[in-house]
């Protein structure tokens, strides 16, 4: 089972323990899903990652299954929704030398071109890193491939393997990601300059170092790279380590590690599976997807730096897995008055998620707003399970209106008959791209 997929049933059967917030939390009933695009399971896809917007508001993503091979559960897809909702197919995976089950968005540079990793397939089995290139003349089709190329296979000796996570590119249009590694392989993190691959770290695991990187990076103005890692750090609570934050340091030729936080799994968090993001002052923002409180239901929490260069951690909310959400496995987007917007992959419905009969609800989206003492979360969108979604494992977007986009992983139409889409026997859905409205 992939890890991804692994980690939402694992959170999935997990039982609420229902215990108080330290902050506040209130719920904001004036926002409004519309599902954009229900996805069938077929050649469409199935599965949703996650979605990016492009400057017309088209969303471009990729699902971990669904497409034409794969013995009918699909490879996964890489795919285009308009404003009007209408999917073009931009790729199918075909579980060949073009890779398979993406489990990560894609990245779109300037010129329009997508770059993105799918976890298994290519030359040796552990996955591709891959661009898409728009066809130089329109096609009204929505079978309208792209032209693919696939820039690196992974599984070579010192690359890493079986990468999950987004791409992020810097101005001179290098691109860089995480990959997580198998067995005796602790991960890396690697980049494309621009179509030449190189290993610029290899994690080494506990005690000290970290493991298992699912997140995508962050760039600071100086060049320097932050991520998270779902494993290793100093800390023996969690078997393996409980996860860490990390800093890349670029240093002539070489690059510098440095562990900034190791999570004890405890009150701080633990297993982070999401990415940084960074206020104006630098402060770093992230998730965690364990520990907090008795229920084990994951973090929100800030790094900030001290005048000795060390790094601080705080915990800015505390998930009971209740009706505030629990275990969020993806990162946080900023916008310019400093709140913070991410999902919850399970809680929200206090009895149970519909779609599935799993405890303990099917997610959330939700705000964190800073209050001068402290910070307020915000439920803004509650998951039922039917036709608005159910278990979202990506980040929302935002576009200029300040709207909110993503991707819940199952939900939509609940007779969609693709094995992938019924983890627990029965079709819950093979997912639903929407729109959140203030």
């Amino acid at each position: 089972m992939n890890a991804r997929m692994n980690a939402r049933i694992v959170c999935a059967l997990m039982m609420v323990a229902s215990m108080s917030s330290v902050n506040a939390q209130e719920r904001s009933p004036s926002w409004q899903l519309t599902p954009l695009y229900t996805f069938l399971g077929q050649a469409d896809g199935a599965l949703p990652n996650g979605v990016i917007l492009d400057p017309a508001n088209n969303l471009y993503g990729t699902t971990f299954q669904g497409g034409i091979y794969c013995g009918g559960i699909g490879c996964g897809v890489a795919f285009k929704i308009d404003g009007r909702g209408h999917e073009t197919l931009l790729h199918t995976f075909g579980a060949g030398s073009d890779g398979a089950f993406p489990q990560a968005g894609l990245l779109r540079d300037s010129s329009g071109v997508l770059y993105g990793t799918a976890y298994e397939g290519g030359t040796n089995g552990a996955g591709t890193l891959f661009k898409l290139t728009p066809r130089p003349t329109a096609c009204a089709s929505v079978l309208c491939p792209w032209n693919e190329t696939i820039l690196h296979n992974f599984g070579f000796s010192g690359d890493g393997s079986n990468p999950v996570s987004a791409l992020i590119q810097d101005n001179n249009g290098n691109v860089y990601g995480t990959a997580t590694g198998e067995g005796l392989d602790f991960g890396t993190v690697f980049k494309l300059d621009p179509e030449e691959y190189e290993t610029l770290y290899s994690f080494t695991g506990p005690p000290a170092d970290g493991a298992g990187p699912f997140s995508p990076l962050l760039l600071d103005a100086n060049g320097n790279l932050y991520g998270t890692t779902s494993s290793g750090g100093s800390s023996s609570a969690c078997q393996g380590g409980c996860g860490a934050v990390f800093k890349l340091t670029p240093n002539g030729s070489a690059w510098t590690e440095t562990v900034l936080y190791s999570f004890s799994g405890g009150a701080d968090g633990g297993t982070p599976y999401a990415d940084l993001v960074a206020d104006q002052h630098g402060n770093l923002y992230g998730t965690t997807f364990n520990g907090g409180g008795s229920c084990n239901c994951g973090v929100v929490f800030e790094l900030s730096r001290n005048q000795d260069g060390s790094w601080t951690e705080s915990v800015l909310w505390t998930f009971t897995g209740g009706s505030d959400g629990g275990w969020p496995f993806s990162g946080m987007i900023i916008d310019s008055q400093g709140n913070l917007y991410s999902t919850t992959t399970a809680g929200g419905l206090a009895g149970g998620c519909s779609a599935t009969g799993y405890e303990p609800g099917c997610g959330t989206v939700f705000k964190m707003s800073p209050n001068g003492s402290g910070w307020t979360e915000s439920v803004l969108w509650t998951f039922s399970g039917g036709s608005d979604g159910s278990y979202p494992l990506g980040p929302v977007v935002m576009d200029e209106q300040g709207n909110l986009y993503g991707a819940a992983y199952f939900g939509g139409d609940l007779n969609a008959t693709n094995p992938a889409c019924a983890p627990s026997g029965s079709p819950v859905g093979c997912g639903v791209v929407f729109k959140l409205t203030p």
